[in-house]
Parts: structure tokens; C-alpha cells; sequence
């Protein structure tokens, strides 16, 4: 699926854009968790990455490619308190499977509470392979990275693209990339991803975007030994 299908043309902000409205199951407004996540940010720093949950029109985004109208896998890493996974339900065709993988015990607890459709798991995006095996999903259709990708330690980064490349549908399974520091790491990713688009969010506390990846670049598939198509 392209990303323009659910999103604004290239000529206008994404901030300046109405939503497309969508059909699913009502979930909670992400509000009453802008504390907690605060206090984590405070006491975790760049590991949790944000001051404040994305906004709706960031989760927006970056949920841009889950298909109401098919049936997909879809995994999220770095869930925080849900406000992507919020979108990504309200998306997702009701036979979707969504894993949603948290590194922090008390916002998996708030995601699971508020999500119980989804498979949440408390645990490190470097183990991704084995949660998808345990999970039962063979292949991912979509990956969601909320994760600061660019300040995480390297073998976590590439135990990642490593099961993003092993498990993904096919070589033009999409993932979405949120980033709270517009084309500061541009460079970064287009290093690692065959393609990788961007587009800016202003409402979002802070301004950020998402890149839109799909495929690894070839000298950065022989870094990870990694055979096969892009």
C-alpha cells in the first residue's frame, strides 16, 4: 500500500490537513497518560525520546499504511501509552493481528489495558524475532517504529532490520519511522533503507514527521549478512 494513499498530497503541511475519518473501535484519548509519560521522559531521557504521547495527526501518520480492507500482521515497537496504537486499531480490519512491543512495564500495562485486542509485550525490540515466534506471526504486512532508532545501541538497531528483512511479507513491506527531529537523521536513514520518505507533522509536541522505509540498502544488508532481495 502507498503512503499517499492516507495522506495529505506533498504540496500541503500535513498540519493543514483534515484527517481521514475512520471505522473501528472507540478507544480512550491518550490525555490522561501525558503525565506518566512526561515522568518517564524525565527520568529515562533518550529512551523514551518525547515530552508528551504523539499527537493524533503524527499516530496518524505513521499508522498511514494499515489497510482497513485487508487482513494484515502488524507490529509496533515502542508502543508508550498507545497514542499510535490508538490509530492503528481504529485502522485496522477486524481480522488484523497487532503485536505491540514496550520495553517500559508501566506503559505496556496502560496499552494493554486500553488495547485488548492487541498482543502487548513487555520487552526489548532486540528480541523481536522471538516475539514474533512466539506470537505466531510468521510474516509482518507493516512495522511501526515509535522507537528513537538513531540513539538506540547499534545491535539493537540491527537485531530489528535483521527480523524486518526475515520476516517481512514482501521486499516492499512498508515501516514507518517516527522521528521528533525533522531531517536531522534523514541521512541516517536513508543510509540504512532503499528508499525512505519524509514528511513533516507541526502539530506535535515537539514538531516532528515520519519517514516511510521500505527495503535495505545494499551495502547495509552485507553489513548485517543478509542475502537475498532488497
Amino acid at each position: 500500500m502507498a503512503f499517499a494513499d492516507r495522506r495529505p498530497s506533498v504540496s500541503e503541511p500535513v498540519s493543514s490537513s483534515p484527517l481521514t475519518e475512520t471505522t473501528g473501535p472507540r478507544v480512550e484519548t491518550p490525555t490522561p497518560h501525558a503525565a506518566l509519560f512526561l515522568r518517564k521522559f524525565l527520568t529515562k531521557g533518550v529512551s523514551v525520546a518525547s515530552v508528551a504521547p504523539s499527537s493524533r495527526h503524527l499516530a496518524a501518520l505513521a499508522a498511514a499504511p494499515v489497510d482497513p480492507d485487508t487482513p494484515q500482521a502488524i507490529v509496533e515497537l515502542g508502543a508508550g501509552t498507545g497514542a499510535v496504537t490508538a490509530e492503528i486499531v481504529r485502522r485496522m480490519h477486524p481480522e488484523s493481528r497487532l503485536l505491540a512491543v514496550e520495553l517500559d512495564a508501566d506503559f505496556a500495562d496502560v496499552v494493554r489495558r486500553r488495547f485488548p485486542s492487541a498482543r502487548v509485550v513487555t520487552g526489548s525490540a532486540a528480541e523481536l524475532s522471538s516475539h514474533l515466534a512466539e506470537a505466531g506471526l510468521e510474516r509482518v504486512d507493516v512495522f511501526v517504529n515509535c522507537l528513537p532508532t538513531p540513539s538506540l545501541p547499534k545491535p539493537v538497531v540491527e537485531a530489528v532490520m535483521r527480523a524486518f528483512v526475515e520476516r517481512r511479507s514482501s521486499p516492499e513491506t512498508p515501516m514507518t519511522q517516527i522521528s521528533v527531529m525533522p531531517w536531522v537523521y534523514r541521512g541516517f536513514y536513508r543510509r540504512m533503507f532503499r528508499e525512505a520518505t519524509f514528511r513533516l507533522v507541526l502539530k506535535n509536541v515537539p514538531p516532528g514527521g515520519v519517514y516511510l522505509c521500505r527495503g535495505l540498502n545494499d551495502a547495509y544488508r552485507r553489513k548485517l549478512g543478509l542475502a537475498g532481495p532488497n
